[in-house]
């Protein structure tokens, strides 16, 4: 029997409205005994059956919808964007702390004061404003001031209350997390984690919601409440009709200690993904007292757990290229379970952590996953490990700088796409941004450097983003640039590793076009070059020299040899407005042989002063460093 009769008219009775606002209500009480209170009362066939009649009267009278109705959860509408928004007051993150010392002298610089205790929850963070009682806004973490607005999202997630009695305007956070027998339920889900990371940001509400959520409190923002305690705040809190968790007050340290191992024995049964304790001051106005860090609240701190620890071995380790040429070794390893998440690959980071593990093919390893996140090899026994001499993408051979090891070839294909970019940042070419060169890249159109001088309009405007204009300006920026870079310039923009602008500027004034061309004992005799850089270079110029060498035919670089003049040598600083502009200045007495330096320090022979010289004119006084103003350096120097 419906809760109401089918009328053909429009117009609809008072009892009827009635009769649907309290069978809202009613849905609404059992999904907080089943989502909330995990205590069912009620079956789902009486749940479904009610819910319909709902839905139909919603369908016939859509304009007495209620808000907070169950049916207002899912919407049909997919968003194009997560739209930004920001928080009313800001969400802080937790100071942690990694054993039961650490977190004791913490507490007994605040004088050991009565602490609230919670479980530390794996899962992301939600901030829900209500207004009026109504769920108004929910937003994502984000960077602490501004997240991702995921109201539509939020809606789904059965443990939030789309209405609550408190009436004032409210921020209450919490974590957003998937139970692990509901996580088992889904498919191809990396961990519960991830997993509800992701369902709380997707563009369609619909799929949030088969994701199975929770939503669990625990604190506030923005506020009116009037209370002397933070756990008495959280009981308000659940009694608005949020799920709880087992929480508890602490005065000693034995309390805490018990709360904390009880936690961590119990970690693999419960239902949600733990990762450690978090206690707080349960004084409201001490909290207020002790205030705010840059990142943290001074009242509050994280215990983590130890991580997850499980036996493996390592079956092969292999070298991968990062895009700046930076070769990693990963070990792929026996499949092992950790934490819910099959793990096969683990990051040795570098040569020195290889030494510092002494691991190598053969290893048994203890892997464990850092925060529950990141596998990491903790320890275990010796085993072989091959140093590659080559890079495994490009066969060019590989420049190795202490424990460090480099492609330099720049056509690598790992290296290519950060290559090309760095080169045309260096010539401030404008209109190729980093997706543009991968297209470019993946395209086959643009597979190193050279390739940017082949270029054609009709090419780029078969491409995503470019119009007629866009394209023409972009090609034209790119031809322009032939014969107008100075040599520094050219020499800067290679991205040789350990070689800055000063670095090139120096490569350029001592050896010119010849740079190509020498070796390590040659770049040893520049001022500044160390052994490190100048080995880099000898490197870069072995593998790139062909490349370079049609480079710098292709685009024909400037290169004015260095007058011998007064300032041949010196170290010039500058200060004041000049009635040239700096850059003009710089240009002339580096021509003249001259070093020009940003700052005023002992190695300073002359600070060119004009008017407003500031700080830097009162360092170079107390310095005895040689000041000279604009008509002065002009008749002597230039």
């Amino acid at each position: 029997m419906l809760f109401y009769m089918r009328r053909k008219r429009v117009e609809i009775e008072l009892k009827d409205i009635e009769r649907y606002k309290k069978a809202v209500e009613k849905l609404n009480l059992w999904a907080y005994q089943y989502y909330v209170l995990d205590k069912p009362t009620v079956s789902d066939f009486e749940y479904d059956t009610l819910y319909k009649e709902v839905s139909d009267f919603e369908k016939e009278f859509p304009d007495e919808i209620l808000p907070f109705s169950p049916t207002q959860r899912v919407g049909d509408e997919v968003s194009e964007k997560l739209e930004k928004a920001p928080h009313l007051s800001p969400m802080w993150s937790l100071e942690n702390s990694y054993s039961l010392e650490e977190f004791q002298t913490w507490w007994e610089k605040l004088q050991k004061p009565k602490l609230f205790c919670e479980p530390k929850m794996d899962g992301a963070s939600l901030n829900l404003i209500y207004k009026s009682g109504n769920l108004w806004k929910a937003i994502t973490r984000g960077d602490g001031k501004t997240g991702e607005d995921v109201t539509k999202n939020a809606k789904t997630i059965k443990s939030i209350p789309l209405k609550i009695s408190y009436l004032e305007e409210i921020e209450i956070r919490g974590e957003v997390v998937i139970l692990k027998d509901d996580f088992a339920k889904l498919e191809n889900l990396s961990n519960p984690r991830n997993a509800a990371a992701g369902a709380l940001r997707q563009l369609d509400p619909k799929i949030t919601a088969e994701r199975l959520l929770t939503f669990i409190p625990y604190g506030f923002g923005k506020n009116s409440l009037d209370f002397e305690n933070f756990s008495e705040e959280i009981r308000f809190l659940i009694s608005l009709g949020f799920r709880d968790t087992e929480r508890i007050k602490a005065e000693t340290l034995e309390e805490i200690s018990n709360f904390y191992l009880k936690t961590l024995e119990s970690r693999e049964k419960n239902q949600i993904e733990l990762d450690g304790v978090v206690l707080k001051v349960d004084s409201l106005e001490f909290q207020e007292s002790l205030g705010f860090g840059v990142k943290f609240p001074k009242w509050a701190i994280a215990l983590k757990f130890p991580a997850v620890e499980k036996s493996s071995k390592i079956l092969e380790i292999v070298w991968q290229v990062g895009r700046t040429g930076v070769l990693t070794p990963v070990a792929n390893i026996e499949p092992v379970e950790i934490g819910g998440v099959i793990v096969s690959r683990v990051t040795l980071h570098n040569l020195d952590e290889v030494c510092r593990l002494g691991v190598g093919i053969g290893s048994k390893v203890i892997v464990a996953r850092r925060g529950d996140v990141i596998p990491k090899i903790m320890s275990g026994e010796s085993g072989d490990i091959e140093v590659p001499e080559k890079c495994p993408v490009c066969n060019s051979k590989i420049h190795r700088d202490g424990v460090a090891l480099y492609c330099q070839n720049i056509s690598c294909k790992a290296v290519a796409i950060n290559s090309i970019e760095y080169f045309l940042k260096s010539l401030q070419i404008k209109g190729v941004g980093k997706k543009v060169v991968e297209t470019l890249f993946e395209k086959e159109i643009v597979r190193d450097i050279e390739d940017l001088y082949k270029l054609e309009t009709k090419t780029l405007l078969a491409l995503p983003r470019f119009g007629e204009k866009s394209a023409e300006k972009l090609q034209s920026t790119i031809s322009n640039s032939v014969g107008k870079v100075e040599l520094w310039q050219f020499i800067l923009a290679l991205g040789i590793r350990g070689v800055g602008d000063v670095g090139a500027k120096a490569l350029s004034k001592e050896f010119g076009f010849e740079f190509l061309f020498k070796s390590k004992d040659d770049f040893l005799q520049i001022d500044g070059f160390g052994d490190e850089i100048s080995s880099s270079l000898e490197d870069f110029c072995k593998v790139n020299f062909e490349k370079v060498e049609r480079l710098l035919e292709i685009i024909k670089p400037k290169f004015e040899k260095i007058i011998n003049t007064k300032l041949s040598g010196k170290k010039i600083a500058i200060t004041g407005t000049l009635s040239k502009s700096r850059n003009e200045y710089i240009s002339e007495i580096e021509k003249r042989g001259g070093i020009f330096s940003k700052s005023v320090t002992k190695s300073v022979d002359i600070l060119l002063s004009g008017e407003g010289g500031g700080s830097k004119l009162d360092r170079a006084k107390k310095l005895n460093i040689a000041i000279f103003n604009e008509v002065d350096f002009l008749k002597i120097f230039l």
